[in-house]
């Protein structure tokens, strides 16, 4: 059977997918730290809110505000205008990694030790759960998952739960960044078990994004521009690398 398909709404990312990310897989996006990667991942929520779908930000070094800030600087997008569509889970180590010990505000993010595979599950179900399964249905958006493997003592459950949830079988599509800087060993793993996987490169502070394969879609293995400015580039790795910078030390206390 043909895959179902998505196609964002920007001329590069068609360059890479000429027919699109597949529905319901995932996609893998990896590159040296600080090549941009959120970067892509966002230009695809943008187009999947546009076209009626839902999202679950799994936010591991950034919080709401850095969600809302980049939308609107990238795409001009409102993302209170979403609020419907939209759900936040922020990864907070220093919470008991339990069930028991989720915050689920009604009027915020979930906060949870997502370290644990039982509370990193149940957090995306319950921020999912609420979501309409409108247009191409519900996204999972999760950045830096690498920084999850700087825990030693989870480094092998955080490792596992991702590839269990690349292997699961549900009506989600994932869509995970992950840097290729530090646990190259166990990041092509990840790599290994998607369905498809990109590429980020920078070069003289322009992004640059390629195909390296895919299961499913074809790719294109040449280097496509992104046509993000320096600025905004800079504006928006500085914000991730400054929480970077303090969560690792939390976790390699873990």
């Amino acid at each position: 059977m043909e895959a179902a398909t998505f196609q964002p709404d920007h001329e590069w990312f068609q360059q890479v997918l000429p027919e699109g990310l597949s529905i319901d897989e995932t996609t893998v996006v990896s590159g040296p730290g600080g090549s941009g990667k959120p970067l892509v991942g966002f230009a695809v929520v943008e187009s999947w809110l546009a076209k009626g779908g839902s999202v679950v930000f799994l936010l591991t070094n950034s919080g709401r505000d850095f969600v809302a800030e980049t939308m609107a600087e990238l795409y001009d997008v409102d993302v209170e205008e979403y609020a419907s569509e939209l759900s936040f889970v922020e990864f907070d180590p220093e919470m008991d990694p339990t069930i028991e010990a989720i915050d689920r505000p009604d009027d915020g993010p979930i906060r949870a030790n997502l370290l644990d595979s039982a509370v990193w599950t149940e957090a995306i179900d319950s921020a999912a759960e609420p979501l309409a399964d409108d247009g191409p249905g519900t996204l999972v958006f999760a950045t830096a998952l690498n920084l999850f493997l700087f825990a030693s003592t989870y480094r092998e459950e955080s490792l596992d739960t991702f590839l269990r949830t690349i292997e699961r079988e549900d009506d989600r599509t994932y869509l995970f960044t992950v840097s290729t800087s530090a646990f190259a060993d166990e990041i092509a793993r990840v790599e290994s078990a998607a369905d498809t996987v990109l590429l980020t490169e920078m070069d003289d502070q322009r992004l640059q994004l390629r195909g390296v394969d895919s299961e499913s879609v074809p790719v294109e293995t040449d280097f496509a521009q992104v046509p993000f400015t320096p600025e905004q580039i800079s504006t928006i790795k500085s914000v991730s690398e400054e929480t970077r910078t303090s969560l690792i030390p939390t976790l390699k206390e873990i």
